[in-house]
């Protein structure tokens, strides 16, 4: 299976090798090296120069050394001293059997465990930090699947997406058109797979500012999503999201506006349930990651509306870019973030009382959830104070 470089090589440094955590990047030493055996960098697959000090993981620079360590090699440097070290003999075969299974059981974790840190760069916007992770979790995914395995998509999606972030268009193209091939290979994939196919596409031709190419794969984006969890559920909102950002660079800011409209109304909808049933443990509905992709996704929307409100000031300009913020309150109380919460419910409240006034729904709710978070900050700081006197 060949890849498409996910990183660029960058120009070899002289400088000193440095450290990261304690792990340094170590030049390989020649006289040592195994008869025919062939170092590449864990990176981009050129021939390597450098070893980890600490687990048999080989880079060309120093640089990959750096982004390897900071993306995913902290957490998983000791699996891979592991995974990568010679064979134990062990004498039975229901012993290498054993020892078999535990190493699978150490990669499927893994497979978890990079996929989630590259998405969690990703939502961040650290599109070089999530190489590495998307990296290994596609490594991972051919060792426990297979080469041929639709378990591979999720990695080349997260590698496409890295690499669109990184402006680095033709990478992103070549881990999609390895997605699709693969999809097209396994008709039974399923809508989700399919879904995120066409995120990414529209993405990228979105980045290509081929338009309407744009708009026609984050329509059959919408498409997929709503047939795998419905067209109001929480996971189809991304959808719409970025359909509204093609209108928004097309200055089509009245679609925009409608999409945009849409995606707040379906978090708004999901978790005025959440916190109308007390708000308290977070729910399996929704995972961290997405609910940090929410938060990004929601603030984008609010800028975009306050942005827009600073030349119309109309009741109904100013009630959608409250509704952004009430919204926004609401992820963050989601997230435990109380402080953060409350103002933000503050600033909608405010909005609320002056336009629709006391009795209207809107407000009724904000003040509720309000005080919901009042309550909950009492009662994390008499914890606090009871944990001090203890």
């Amino acid at each position: 299976l060949k890849l498409p470089a996910a990183l660029p090589t960058p120009c070899r440094s002289t400088a000193a090798l440095g450290c990261a955590g304690g792990m340094t990047a170590e030049v390989i030493n020649r006289l040592s090296k195994a008869k025919g055996a062939k170092y590449l960098c864990e990176i981009t697959g050129a021939p390597a120069t450098l070893v980890c000090s600490d687990c048999p993981v080989y880079f060309a620079t120093k640089e990959h050394f750096d982004v390897w360590w900071r993306g995913i090699g902290n957490l998983i440097a000791q699996d891979i001293v592991v995974l990568r070290g010679p064979p134990k003999m062990i004498g039975s075969e229901e012993e290498r059997h054993r020892r078999n299974e535990e190493l699978m059981g150490i990669r499927k974790e893994l497979l978890d465990l990079c996929t989630e840190t590259a998405q969690k760069f990703l939502v961040q916007g650290k599109y070089e930090l999530a190489v590495p992770g998307a990296l290994q979790s596609l490594k991972f995914a051919i060792e426990v699947h297979g080469s041929e395995a639709t378990e591979l998509v999720p990695s080349y999606l997260l590698l496409a997406e890295a690499n669109l972030g990184l402006r680095r268009l033709k990478i992103a193209e070549e881990f999609l058109s390895l997605a699709n091939w693969n999809i097209l290979k396994h008709p039974t994939a399923g809508s989700s797979l399919m879904s995120s196919l066409q995120r990414n596409f529209g993405r990228l031709y979105a980045a290509q500012q081929r338009y309407n190419e744009a708009l026609q794969a984050f329509a059959t984006d919408i498409y997929h999503s709503s047939l795998e969890f419905g067209p109001e559920n929480i996971r189809s909102a991304p959808s719409y999201f970025h359909m509204g950002r093609v209108f928004q660079s097309h200055q089509k800011s009245d679609r925009a506006a409608s999409f945009y409209a849409k995606v707040v109304e379906v978090y708004q909808k999901f978790l005025e349930a959440w916190m109308n049933e007390g708000g308290g443990e977070p729910t399996a509905d929704i995972t961290a990651v997405e609910v940090e992709e929410a938060i990004e996704v929601v603030k984008h929307i609010t800028d975009y509306r306050e942005k827009r409100g600073e030349d119309d000031l109309t009741d109904a300009n100013r009630m959608e870019t409250a509704e952004g913020r009430y919204t926004l309150g609401l992820l963050q109380a989601y997230t435990g973030d109380l402080a953060t919460a409350g103002e933000n419910f503050s600033i909608a409240l405010e909005v609320f009382l002056s336009t629709v006034g006391v009795g209207h729904e809107k407000t009724k709710n904000c003040r509720r959830h309000l005080e919901q978070l009042w309550k909950r900050e009492a009662v994390q700081q008499a914890l606090e104070e009871q944990q001090g006197q203890a």
